[in-house]
This record gives structure tokens, sequence and C-alpha cells, in this order.
């Protein structure tokens, strides 16, 4: 029988338009030279993170190298939560961060460039966070998704469902679609439902968080816990165009949050409803798109342990 080794590193060769790929053989011997002990596997469009997951679960491993972005993380993350043979907590995953928006590690301050990333690998620290779960409809069928970052309905949602083909063509055809959506997105009146309140508004956007970041690198969700008893919750309402780029400081900063338009809400357990719209309303959860309204999301208290500084 093969030696199985102590981590088990899974990559996406796609992250961050190829970055993964460009990259590989320099990350992986800065892994030998750092002296991670380590077997690795790639994704394909057949075998991607969560199948790749479990498969190195039922395999004995459980320590877990996530190289890519945060859509592979959040794959692999979703491998993890679906398997049944142990508590997820059992396995230990950590990051070496190259995708496009890289915003995971922001909140837990584990570096980008990948030699120091890699010395934290080493160092061993983790703490245990919370996962969220995210239900939406698929034409009249319930879907669901895992989630370790944020799960958000509105502008962002917008943006990842009219960009999942631009992804393909590099950054700058995405960055494109982006500036576009800005004109043809249409707010939806939305009504969102807290455990101790509910709103109902124009929305831009409404973002339910356990890290901090998102769009990458915006503070969408300034007082995020990932460790916390609740999510925290950014609506920001009736903005405009203008509004948009008149505070887009405000944005990566997290001040925006203090605007008349904006509020924010922790809770447990968030519904929203639909209540008028020009066009399909959809929720994205770790810039996966996972379906439209109704929408229900909930958290796993301390169920990802994680590699951190």
């Amino acid at each position: 029988m093969t030696q199985r080794s102590e981590w088990m590193a899974i990559a996406n060769p796609v992250s961050g338009f190829g970055k993964v790929q460009k990259k590989w053989n320099t990350i992986k011997a800065e892994l030998d030279a750092q002296q991670v002990d380590f077997d690795f596997e790639f994704t394909t469009p057949e075998r991607r993170g969560n199948v790749l997951m479990h498969e190195a679960i039922r395999r004995g491993y459980r320590k877990i190298i996530c190289v890519g972005g945060d859509g592979h993380l959040h794959d692999l993350v979703n491998g993890l939560m679906s398997q049944k043979e142990i508590p997820s907590t059992e396995v230990t995953i950590s990051m070496i961060s190259l995708g496009t928006g890289n915003d995971w590690i922001k909140t837990n301050g584990i570096p980008k460039d990948y030699k120091k990333a890699i010395t934290v690998i080493k160092a061993g620290k983790t703490y245990i966070q919370n996962v969220g779960y995210a239900v939406a409809d698929n034409k009249g069928y319930p879907v669901s998704s895992y989630f370790h970052n944020f799960a958000g309905v509105g502008f962002d949602a917008y943006v990842v469902q009219n960009t999942i083909r631009s992804k393909a063509y590099g950054q700058m055809a995405y960055l494109l679609v982006m500036l576009r959506s800005l004109f043809s997105y249409r707010k939806p009146i939305l009504r969102i439902t807290f455990d101790n309140a509910v709103v109902e508004t124009i929305c831009y956007l409404t973002l339910t968080g356990i890290g901090r970041y998102g769009g990458g690198g915006m503070k969408l969700t300034p007082g995020a816990e990932p460790d916390g008893d609740t999510f925290y919750t950014s609506i920001a309402k009736d903005f405009s165009k203008i509004d948009v780029f008149r505070y887009t400081g405000r944005l990566y900063d997290g001040s925006f949050i203090e605007l008349d338009k904006a509020e924010a809400h922790r809770s447990k357990h968030v519904k929203i409803e639909v209540l008028s719209s020009e066009e399909d309303v959809y929720m994205e959860a770790d810039g996966d798109v996972i379906g439209t309204g109704p929408f229900e999301i909930s958290l796993i208290p301390k169920a990802l342990k994680v590699v951190i500084p």
C-alpha cells in the first residue's frame, strides 16, 4: 500500500485565470523546500474540488491544502460539509490563495504571497469558524449550498450570473461585464426577515457574511465574526449608479454601512423574499450562483477548521 503523506494539496489549475497552472511547479518546489509532506491532485471539469475532497477523506487524509481561489475553496468546503464519514472539524483546511478576488484570506490575515502562506501552513495554528447553509429555488426545485465567506442577493449575484462565460476570457472581459452590469441592473424590492426584525426595501444588494470581504477586497460585511454567534448582514438599499461611484472608497473600508441608505443586522437565520422585480433575482454563495428566490440562510456554528497565522 502506498504511504500516505500528511497533507493532500488539491489544486484548481484554472483559478486566477490560469495562475495556478502557471505557478504550480514553483509552488510545489516551495512546499518541498519548506519540508511540507504532501501529495497532490488537480481538479478537472469532471472531478471538481468537492469530488476530490470526498476522495481524500475516504483515503484517510485529514489535512488539506487548497491551492486556488475563493471558488475552489467553496467547492472543497461543500465536499467536506456534504460527506457523512467523519465530523467536518476532523479535517483541517489551509490556503494558498491564487484566485481573482482572494477575499476569504483577508479576514483571517493569511498572506497572499505563496511562500509566506506555506510558512503559515508549516506553523499549523488553527481555529474553527462557522459555515453557512443557503437554500434557493431552481425552476421549482430546492437547491442548496454551503458557504465559508458570504452569500449575497442583488447586484453581486447579478454580476456573477452575467460573468460566468466571461471568466474564461480573462480579467479584462470580466471587468467589462461588471461595468456593463452596473448600467443594466434593476433593483428589486425585497423582504428580508431576521431573527428579530423584518426589512422591506428597494435593494441594491444584501450580503450575509461569515467573512468581512467580498468583491475583490471590498469590506462589505465589516462587522462579521467568522467564529461568532451570528451572521452579519449588510443591506445597501436604494443606491443609485452615482452613489456606487461616489461611495466606492466607503465600500472598500466598510464605512458605507453608516450611510442612511444602508443598515446591518445580526442573525442566525435570514430569509429573503422577492416582492417585486423586473427580472429574476439570484443568490450567489462565495461567487457561485445557486438559484432564484425565495432564499433561506442558516448558520452552522463552529464547523470548519482552518489554518491561520
